[in-house]
């Protein structure tokens, strides 16, 4: 490896161990007279080109620090919003079930008012033409429970009428508290996706605000060095995250940014079965067609996307369901099936995941291709694109949908 790249890595090491680059950093940004008055000495090119790697490094490590931000926050509006679609089902389906319990309960109270008219017909004295018009089903079966003259008949009648009332109040009470509980996680929801937004439009200003600077010092690097930006974007892309398959796994070190983070209880089949081809061929293709589309939070399709939307639609057009919309859904969902495996036995069709917290949580999941490229929607204001797999805050396993 070239001594330039070296630095470049010494560079981004440092960046990531001991924080991103104030904004005061910039004032150092070189001109252009600096770039020509280097231009003369092979030395002090060298020395130039060095810098301006160093100042590239840094702003890319920038973005890819506001991005991770950004990611997180659409994670935890994708774990609310999972929590009110839960919400929401169990509220509807109490509220059918009040809704039938109550009927139950009028019939059973229509039938135990025939019951005290045939009473007062064979000639129930007690029973008064008050109690025979009123309507109150409470008083009803209140008068009815303590009446001396009922038969067995008659007992089960008001024994069933009594149940039914109590049961849809029950249900009518239990529904209540459901659809409370799911207007309160739909204010949670609201709250997440707004978060998730301020985040990304600070990102998004942040990135924009440094990428005048970035595509001047990229150019002021082609210059130095006889090529192109483009050239020199690529070159640096290659060298801070380099396209290699995974190295085998070692102990998992969450203080050190480098290394795959371990979940705290991972169940892992010893012996993972291969993916099955044609499942795992028609989830890539799926995802590439959507190759261009923009980031949205929450996007599950047709024409945006986030990460775990992705995920999720490429392998249902394979018929293979990987867990809710929601990176750390999917991954639970699959551990708790003995689908993870080791980075460093991925194969193409696995899903990798990002998290920092050590594996309670994650934040970002993409498609693994094979070769060290991943296909994803990172996050808003990048559209859906192949990318080379990074390792900065990679899980120390993924996951195998199919086999």
């Amino acid at each position: 490896m070239p001594s330039r790249a070296l630095t470049l890595i010494a560079s981004l090491s440092l960046v990531l161990t001991l924080g991103l680059a104030s904004p005061a950093y910039a004032d150092d940004y070189p001109t252009w007279d600096d770039v020509q008055n280097a231009r003369q000495n092979e030395a002090a090119a060298q020395a130039e080109i060095d810098k301006i790697e160093g100042f590239l490094v840094s702003l890319e490590s920038k973005a890819a620090e506001l991005g991770r931000a950004a990611q997180a926050k659409g994670e935890a509006y994708n774990v609310a919003a999972e929590a009110l679609d839960a919400a929401s089902g169990k509220a509807n389906r109490l509220q059918a079930q009040a809704t039938d319990a109550a009927a139950q309960a009028r019939e059973s109270s229509r039938r135990a008012g025939q019951l005290v008219a045939q009473f007062a017909r064979s000639g129930g004295s007690s029973l008064s033409l008050s109690l025979l018009l009123n309507e109150d089903s409470d008083d009803l079966l209140g008068t009815l429970g303590t009446m001396s003259k009922l038969t067995a008949q008659s007992a089960a009648i008001y024994a069933r009428a009594e149940h039914d009332k109590n049961v849809a109040d029950s249900l009518t009470a239990e529904a209540e508290a459901a659809v409370a509980a799911r207007q309160k996680l739909a204010a949670s929801a609201q709250k997440a996706l707004d978060a998730a937004n301020a985040a990304s439009a600070d990102m998004l200003a942040q990135v924009a605000a440094q990428q005048d600077a970035a595509d001047q010092l990229y150019d002021q690097l082609a210059a130095l060095k006889g090529t192109t930006a483009e050239v020199e974007r690529e070159y640096l892309e290659g060298v801070t995250n380099p396209p290699t398959t995974p190295a085998p796994p070692t102990p998992p070190t969450p203080t050190n940014p480098g290394t795959p983070t371990t979940p705290p209880t991972p169940p892992v089949d010893p012996t993972p079965p291969a993916p099955s081809p044609s499942a795992v061929e028609t989830a890539i293709a799926y995802a590439y067609a959507q190759l261009g589309d923009p980031y949205e939070y929450g996007g599950s399709g047709p024409d945006s996307w986030d990460c775990s939307g992705l995920t999720k639609a490429a392998y249902a057009a394979a018929g293979v369901y990987i867990g809710a919309h929601g990176s750390t859904s999917q991954y639970n969902y699959l551990a708790n099936r003995g689908r993870l495996v080791p980075v460093s036995e991925l194969q193409r069709g696995d899903l990798v995941f990002y998290s920092d917290d050590g594996g309670y949580s994650t934040y970002h999941t993409a498609l693994y291709l094979g070769g060290g490229k991943m296909i994803e929607a990172q996050y808003e204001g990048v559209p859906v694109k192949v990318s080379n797999l990074r390792y900065y805050d990679l899980m120390y396993y993924g996951a195998r949908p199919t086999g």
